[in-house]
């Protein structure tokens, strides 16, 4: 699949496509696309031009698509109904839009009555499940409403009397009463998706569920996309959703030089795709800057609040926080940002009540889930905590949060093979994460299995250890295996790595590295280096007198030496600076032929262990 110049495009002609789709989607009662065309015309500010008939008949089937006015397709009479049928969709009344079209058989109206009827099962069996948090009992797989729809969407398939729209809604039915249990309904899901986006390409809501089916970077290849410059909007979703940061971030980059430099969509995934990488400095810079040109978003607030709290800004987050609930206190992400906001505050039950408002406004929203699991195991309601994460990971099975959260509840109830498998589903999702290797190495070592816990650290240390204890976990398993040699080379990579980072000396692990360091060089006549970590012994009480005790001996020794022959000076030999060793972990190659990251063997060369991780993640 390759990739589409965007820039070849003309931007008076992406101007006129997006004010066409506008009025498609709206007449439809499509709200998130005509909502996010909307913003994407607005940064866009040009004017627009009516397409070729060339470009139109490759991209829209027809070279007179642009020609037909959706008011075209309906008589007088059949107007002023489909009129007041959309004045109560737009109101919510649901159930009476979709009586007052009466028996419409194509276009705007047919869509409006399928879609009015959709959207009453939908809220009616949330009103049913209110105060029910268990995936299992909201699925939507028994809804007799939404069966019959599916079951006369299928037929209309059959005889190819459907267009884009209602091939995009009969896609979101297969989706969501059948919940992928087999591959083959997820494909038919994805294959309809597809076909709706061929047909109109300009529909956002159909690429954003077709994203949503996109379980590996490989899947994409196989999907038949039509090569419109919606297609980078898509992938870089998709990635962005993957966790493919840099990829996302490559494909916004090419489409912010075609015009959208402006683009508040763009602006906050980039900011996502950031937050992904834990460049947080970055993605709240970002997010910033779009709720200054748009204060009154709510959109991805509660993702700059989950910064605003890793990063300890209380004071921020107690006014986006304040701000949030003036716009409107019943929106889900003010739920969640109010939640993150009593939670930095330590108070996790006032945080869980949030989360599960949240959840009752709207009971898919994934990162209510996650973070309502993050609060009961913080209070050590280990059951609620599970039950949360399980609900995460049933609606998002990319979810590597809630997969790491199952493992640290697990971990908790020290059922540690159960922690193993939920970690490993994290890693399988953040290959080169390092605190998804620190996880399973940490759980391999209680397991008391220490090859493959080695095998794990080593790997951390290759991407790149974000923590900065992988070296220190090293170090210690060697020791306990009497490998001295290899336990001191790795202390003293995790004492210059503390350095190197301006990490505060002092821990239990610095000092018990310093006391290791000393007494191994004196073992084996390295003074200088025992005096060098000698002297760092004392400064710290817990190991000063072990470290006194190493200084004296090594004077001891030199006076020794130094009046029984000065000939034998040369023992006394000089080794490198203390501390700074050289980093033997070979540089490994994250790329694949066709582009996806994946774990590969390492070599490393401290005991020289070729080490496949496949065998053990």
């Amino acid at each position: 699949m390759g990739k589409i110049d965007v820039r070849k495009y003309d931007k008076h002609t992406i101007k006129y496509e997006i004010k066409s789709a506008i009025s498609k989607c709206s007449c439809r009662g499509l709200k998130e696309s005509t909502k996010w065309l909307a913003e994407l015309s607005f940064t866009l500010d040009i004017e627009a031009v009516k397409p070729s008939p060339d470009y139109t008949a490759t991209y829209y089937g027809t070279p007179d698509f642009f020609d037909h006015q959706e008011s075209s397709q309906l008589k007088e009479q059949d107007f002023d109904r489909y009129t007041l049928a959309k004045s109560y969709y737009d109101v919510g009344e649901y159930d009476r839009a979709a009586y007052m079209v009466g028996n419409a058989e194509s276009g705007p109206s047919l869509f409006l009555k399928l879609y009015s009827q959709y959207l009453s099962a939908i809220r009616k069996q949330q009103l049913e499940n209110l105060g029910n948090h268990g995936t299992k009992e909201r699925a939507l797989g028994r809804n007799e409403t939404l069966r019959a729809l599916s079951v006369e969407l299928s037929q209309m398939v059959k005889t190819d009397n459907v267009d884009s729209f209602l091939l995009y809604l009969y896609g979101i039915l297969l989706k969501k009463t059948s919940q992928m249990s087999t591959s083959a309904q997820h494909n038919e899901a994805v294959v309809v998706l597809c076909r709706s986006v061929q047909l109109f390409p300009m529909n956002w809501e159909a690429w954003r569920e077709l994203s949503s089916l996109v379980t590996d970077q490989q899947s994409i290849f196989a999907m038949e996309l039509p090569n419109h410059w919606m297609k980078e909007f898509f992938l870089a979703q998709t990635h962005v959703d993957l966790i493919n940061a840099d990829e996302a971030l490559g494909i916004y980059d090419n489409l912010k030089k075609t015009g959208f430099m402006k683009s508040w969509h763009i602006k906050t995934q980039e900011a996502i795709a950031h937050h992904n990488r834990r460049v947080f400095d970055e993605a709240i810079q970002l997010l910033e800057e779009v709720r200054e040109q748009d204060p009154y978003r709510l959109d991805h607030m509660d993702i700059l609040s989950n910064m605003y709290y890793v990063k300890g800004r209380r004071s921020d987050l107690a006014h986006l926080a304040h701000h949030c609930t003036q716009i409107d206190k019943y929106r889900v992400e003010t739920c969640c940002v109010i939640g993150n906001y009593y939670s930095i505050r330590s108070n996790h039950e006032k945080a869980v009540l949030y989360f599960q408002r949240a959840l009752k406004l709207n009971p898919n929203y994934l990162s209510a889930w996650t973070l309502m699991g993050h609060e009961y195991t913080e209070v050590k309601n280990t059951s609620a905590a599970i039950q949360a994460y399980r609900n995460a990971v049933d609606l998002n099975q990319r979810d590597y949060r809630a997969w790491y959260g199952l493992g640290q509840t697990y971990e908790l109830l020290k059922m540690y093979s159960y922690a193993l498998y939920y970690y490993k589903q994290a890693h399988r999702l953040r290959p080169f994460d390092s605190r998804m290797l620190m996880a399973v190495g940490e759980t391999y070592e209680i397991l008391e299995r220490s090859e493959e816990a080695k095998m794990c650290y080593r790997k951390a240390l290759a991407v790149g250890d974000i923590e900065g204890m992988a070296n220190i976990k090293l170090a210690k398993l060697y020791k306990q295996e009497s490998l001295n040699d290899w336990a001191a080379h790795y202390y003293e990579r995790f004492a210059q790595q503390a350095e190197e980072r301006g990490v505060v000396e002092g821990t239990k692990s610095h000092t018990e590295a310093f006391l290791f360091l000393a007494r191994h060089h004196l073992q084996h006549n390295s003074y200088d280096s025992a005096v060098y970590y000698g002297h760092k012994c004392c400064e710290y009480p817990e190991v000063r007198e072990q470290g006194n005790a190493v200084l004296q001996q090594i004077s001891q020794m030199r006076g020794k030496c130094c009046a029984a022959d000065n000939s034998l000076a040369p023992i006394l030999r000089m080794q490198p600076i203390p501390g700074h060793v050289n980093d033997s972990v070979n540089t490994m190659d994250t790329t694949s032929p066709a582009g996806n990251v994946v774990p590969l063997k390492l070599t490393f060369s401290p005991g020289q262990a070729e080490s496949d991780t496949s065998n053990i993640m």
